[in-house]
């Protein structure tokens, strides 16, 4: 991570996994066809085998995530680390919390996500690290934009998607993928009066940029 005179002043290790996206996709699939037998069982009025058939796919589907390994990010100022992120339980599915904590164990925060947000606009929730605060959150641009990043984003960047932030009720700034005008990607744009906590800001865009399929 770069100031605006491109000096590195945050870093971190790529914790990006193919793992993840194939156990989306897999278990996209089991979902998918568990409904379709589902439906058919009913339509042949035999809810028992139907009851059967949803449950199964849904154990099915859960343990197909439970593969995916947890993250835990550190990140660094220098060579001092500053901030970590971890993933407060080992199962992603339905939802995922990460606590986005300081090195001597103060929590900051708490970024969550829903599994199925992956098949539409990404979102993110934005907690305080108690059920007490502020609330905010992050969504991608519009599902076009989510849609094409899915299919093409990987190959270039001009079909990346952009995530609005919001925090308190008001605008707090954007994450931005895909280059701008002048040409910069990568980029978290915070207001200057956004509430949210810098740290908290910095853990989501590391979330964003560094793990989202």
């Amino acid at each position: 991570m770069r100031d605006d005179a491109g000096n590195v002043v945050l870093s971190y290790r790529s914790f990006a996994s193919v793992v993840g996206i194939i156990a989306a996709l897999v278990a996209g699939v089991i979902l998918v066809a568990g409904a379709g037998g589902v439906l058919f069982l009913l339509m042949e009025h035999r809810l028992g085998p139907a009851i059967i058939a949803f449950v199964l796919s849904v154990i099915f589907a859960v343990l197909v995530i439970m593969l995916v390994p947890p993250v835990n990010v550190t990140i660094y100022d220098g060579p001092d680390p500053a901030l970590t992120i971890a993933q407060q339980s080992s199962v992603s599915f339905p939802v995922v919390t990460y606590v986005v904590t300081t090195i001597e164990g103060k929590a900051l925060g708490r970024i969550r996500k829903s599994f199925f947000s992956r098949f539409g606009r990404n979102r993110w929730a934005i907690l305080p690290p108690n059920h007490h605060g502020p609330r905010g959150g992050a969504v991608e641009e519009s599902l076009s934009r989510a849609l094409q990043r899915k299919l093409l984003g990987k190959f270039t960047p001009r079909y990346q998607s952009n995530v609005r932030i919001r925090y308190a009720g008001s605008e707090a700034g954007w994450i931005v993928r895909r280059p701008s005008p002048a040409g910069e990607v990568d980029v978290l744009d915070l207001a200057p009066d956004a509430a949210l906590d810098r740290r908290v800001a910095v853990a989501l865009a590391v979330l964003v940029l560094g793990a989202e399929p």
